[in-house]
């Protein structure tokens, strides 16, 4: 009987936490478009501040779509490992993908903007992950 009730409170706070972390971004873009810090564009939007409140406001869609349509899930040791060992593949990937941008850098300089680079690098290492993870799974 405790053991379901701190389950639920469990949930609940979490849930409050994922809230209150996106009601943040919300609030800091306010801030920032009131102070009119970061006022150059910024991917496609016109401020810092407008990117947070969209970023802001797509996390309250996500997380309540996410409460709506709560599946329960059970995991066993057997998916975590996989998870692990997939986690494990694309933290090598990141570190040799480093070592290589490093060397083609020094070789010739890469001209792209830091927030275009951070989301290419951002696709490809989640790209990595599901493939290492689907072929894992196909592999057991």
């Amino acid at each position: 009987m405790w053991k379901i009730y701190l389950i639920k409170m469990e949930q609940k706070t979490r849930i409050t936490l994922k809230y209150a972390w996106v009601f943040g971004f919300i609030l800091l873009g306010i801030i920032l478009n009131y102070l009119n810090v970061g006022g150059s564009e910024f991917v496609g939007f016109t401020s810092v501040g407008s990117w947070l409140i969209y970023v802001g406001f797509m996390g309250v869609f996500i997380i309540t779509l996410q409460t709506i349509f709560k599946k329960k899930r059970q995991t066993d040791e057997r998916m975590e490992f996989i998870a692990t060992k997939a986690l494990k593949i694309t933290f090598l990937f990141l570190i040799i993908g480093a070592f290589v941008l490093m060397i083609i850098d020094g070789i010739k300089t890469i001209i792209i903007p830091y927030h275009m680079f951070m989301s290419y690098m951002i696709c490809v290492l989640l790209v990595i992950y599901f493939i290492s993870y689907k072929f894992l799974i196909w592999r057991n």
